[in-house]
């Protein structure tokens, strides 16, 4: 066998390797999409578009591959609407200590979502469910664009305590406790609707 042809068949199972990768590639990359399920809505600078509303829960899931709740809301025109909110994988969420329990059907909650293209449907930001009284706390629940190390997460920690129910220490989402006193205090020094969740 010659020079050539001991080269060429050297390079031979490479390039049937490279060929195998990229046909894998091509082939998962439908299910990729699907999986992230939509895009953020962006603005005109290209920022997500945020959305904050009042409601009601009407449903609340642990699923895979995405939590799911729906928030019944009255829109500016009196019609109730319903939105549906995503959220993390349910073996994500469980391991932070979220349950099915965790929020309640009737509870009464501002949230703010990552809006999607498509109506009616968001990413959770943060939603603040409201204490079944005046005098009972609220808890505050945050998720996507606020987790981890960033401005709005050590703003909150720096005021509200936690809720013991949540693993804080992966740094995914996080639970605070809010009573009348701390939310007027937030509302105050960050003015607009849920201005303390906000970039």
């Amino acid at each position: 066998m010659g020079l050539r042809q001991r080269l060429m068949h050297l390079c031979l199972p490479r390039d049937i390797a490279t060929l195998v990768l990229v046909g894998t590639m091509f082939a998962y990359a439908p299910f990729t999409d699907a999986h992230h399920s939509y895009p953020p809505l962006l603005d005109e600078n290209g920022e997500e578009v945020i959305r904050v509303f009042e409601g009601s829960i009407e449903l609340f899931r642990l699923l895979n591959p995405h939590s799911a709740m729906i928030i019944n809301v009255t829109n500016e025109n009196g019609v109730l609407e319903d939105w549906l909110i995503e959220m993390s994988a349910s073996f994500s969420l469980s391991r932070e200590g979220w349950s099915d329990d965790t929020l309640k059907s009737g509870d009464r909650v501002a949230i703010a979502v990552l809006a999607s293209p498509s109506p009616n449907r968001g990413r959770l930001r943060a939603v603040l469910v409201h204490g079944e009284t005046e005098e009972e706390p609220g808890r505050l629940l945050v998720a996507y664009g606020i987790r981890g190390d960033t401005p709005v997460m050590r703003r909150l920690r720096e005021r509200l305590s936690t809720c013991p129910d949540i693993e804080t220490r992966l740094d995914r989402t996080a639970c605070f406790s809010v009573d009348a006193d701390a939310l007027q205090a937030l509302q105050r020094e960050f003015p607009g609707p849920m201005g303390y969740v906000m970039p």
